[in-house]
């Protein structure tokens, strides 16, 4: 809420503990995939070998790829259909839900044909034995299904995305994403096979969140009953589209360009050592992923009804809690690196893979942090400057993975990722201080107890790290450390508001207090 002066008054807006909230059920639903993961992926690892598992590791890789034929209309539909619900037009949001339905699942099934006829030719790029490509082959065109429903699965779930409605979409997503990650080792294991089996596991997993996410739309926004595909609709989503289309081409070899070096500079067993120290290290994108997908709707309804010092508050709210979590987070993490790979995926991962993992580490942290003004700039419609960023990266880095993982491998594939997102990071908060809606100091929020805190907790750590050995004492070490950091900040960092906030998450709010905002905003459209 904003008072007479422009000022925010002292409290986050229904709208900002809608955000919290949603963003709260998506970190939950991302945690409990994340468990399973962890909790399965030795065994498929053990399963499939490590040169089967770097080539499995590789057909994902190339489902980024495939979300090119997207076109952008996973964003764009959230950003039009959030304007059209701050205005309360259901025909509207209908038909840029049906809209961009049409046009993406269209390009991406024409996409998929063409990969799967040319399944052979692609992994002919690679250095792998004649038996694995027979089974690779197989699998990308299973990949290609998945593909298909995860643009589905982009559309269908903007009426919940946009609604905050985190609670059903999140059961339905993790739930679905826990059939694909722990049915793999089990169908092997019960059933023998490699990658193949693998990827139908994938593809029954995609069906099920597709028609899943499908019922919840229909059931937030029943216009979704009746088809409503709109020439004029089709023109924004387009217009705005093609921005992150651009971006995405570039972006795609930017994240993933490293491992198709890594094979084929060295080898498929390289990738996969690799493969394990990033998802290792992508386990901490999940609180920075929890928070954009609830943010930008937001950001987008704020906007869209001139509540720009709300708007300026919830950005620097966002960022606030991002440093807070991220960089301890990183720190326990490379504290406990080394015996829990070796515990995890075997004696050669912890040895091959805990350098990676600590370089990507510097990566992952500022990666996460760039995500508040990527998510302003999504919010503001400046999809081609983010166009026109990614592009400019690219063959600089091209350039770099290719010498650095010719040259050191699995550390030069690290180290060329990391150096690229704290680029991105640098100039994503450069450009976002320069708009009209964070300009100025609108990002300078950072109190000193937020930077000493984790700077002390950093050194802690690397000296606890010299006397204290083994998995067992080290994550004792960890917990308790980790339990004291969050002490300190509960008293001296965050705000009352901030309190307040993480409470009423928590079911510890004062009943009272829950039910004044529950009948102020009952009926108002935040």
């Amino acid at each position: 809420m904003s008072d007479a002066n422009g000022g925010v008054r002292n409290g986050a807006s229904p709208l900002g503990h809608g955000v919290a909230s949603a963003g709260m059920w998506s970190l939950s639903g991302s945690v409990v995939l994340l468990s399973a993961t962890v909790i399965a992926t030795p065994f498929t690892i053990r399963l499939l070998g490590p040169a089967n598992y770097g080539l499995w590791s590789l057909l994902q890789s190339l489902l980024a790829y495939a979300a090119l034929a997207d076109l952008g209309m996973a964003t764009a539909s959230t950003k039009l259909a959030a304007e059209h619900l701050a205005r309360q037009d259901d025909n509207g949001e209908a038909s840029v839900v049906d809209t961009a339905l049409l046009l993406t699942v269209s390009v991406t099934l024409v996409l998929a044909v063409v990969v799967g006829l040319e399944a052979a030719n692609l992994l002919g790029l690679f250095h792998i034995n004649v038996h694995q490509r027979s089974e690779g082959v197989a699998a990308l065109r299973i990949i290609c299904g998945v593909s298909v429903c995860n643009a589905a699965i982009g559309i269908v779930n903007t009426p919940q995305i946009i609604r905050l409605r985190w609670r059903a979409y999140a059961a339905v997503t993790a739930g679905a994403g826990i059939i694909g990650t722990v049915g793999a080792p089990v169908v092997l294991r019960l059933f023998g096979g490699g990658i193949e089996i693998v990827a139908f596991v994938v593809l029954f997993a995609a069906c099920v969140a597709a028609v899943g996410n499908l019922i919840l739309a229909v059931r937030l926004q029943p216009a979704l009953r009746y088809i409503h595909v709109d020439r004029k609709t089709l023109h924004r989503l387009l217009s705005y589209g093609i921005g992150l289309t651009i971006s995405g081409i570039a972006a795609i070899p930017l994240n993933t360009a490293e491992r198709f070096f890594l094979a084929h500079n060295r080898s498929t067993s390289t990738v996969a050592y690799y493969a394990v120290a990033a998802s290792l290290g992508a386990t901490l994108m999940v609180l920075p992923q929890a928070l954009i997908q609830p943010l930008v709707p937001a950001l987008v309804r704020l906007r869209s009804q001139s509540r720009i010092p709300e708007y300026r508050q919830l950005c620097s709210r966002g960022l606030r809690m991002l440093v807070l979590v991220m960089i301890p987070a990183a720190i326990i993490a490379s504290f406990l690196a080394h015996p829990f790979l070796s515990l995890w995926a075997g004696k050669s991962y912890g040895v091959r893979s805990t350098g990676p993992f600590l370089i990507l580490l510097c990566g992952v942290v500022c990666n996460g942090l760039a995500y508040v003004p990527f998510a302003h700039l999504l919010a503001t419609g400046r999809t081609a400057l983010i166009a026109r960023i990614h592009l400019l990266e690219l063959p600089c880095y091209l350039v770099m993975a290719a010498v650095l993982t010719a040259r050191y491998g699995a550390i030069g594939a690290a180290l060329s990722w990391s150096v690229r997102v704290v680029a991105d990071a640098v100039i994503y908060y450069a450009v976002a201080r320069r708009t009209d809606e964070l300009g100025g100091s609108s990002l300078h929020w950072l109190r000193g107890a937020s930077l000493i805190l984790p700077a002390v907790l950093g050194v802690g750590m690397y000296v606890c790290g010299i006397f204290v050995g083994g998995l067992g004492p080290r994550l004792l070490v960890a917990v308790l450390v980790g339990g004291a950091y969050a002490a300190v900040v509960w008293r001296a960092v965050l705000d009352d508001d901030d309190k307040r906030t993480l409470l009423r998450l928590a079911g510890h709010a004062p009943k009272a207090r829950l039910h004044r905002v529950r009948v102020r905003g009952q009926r108002r459209s935040i």
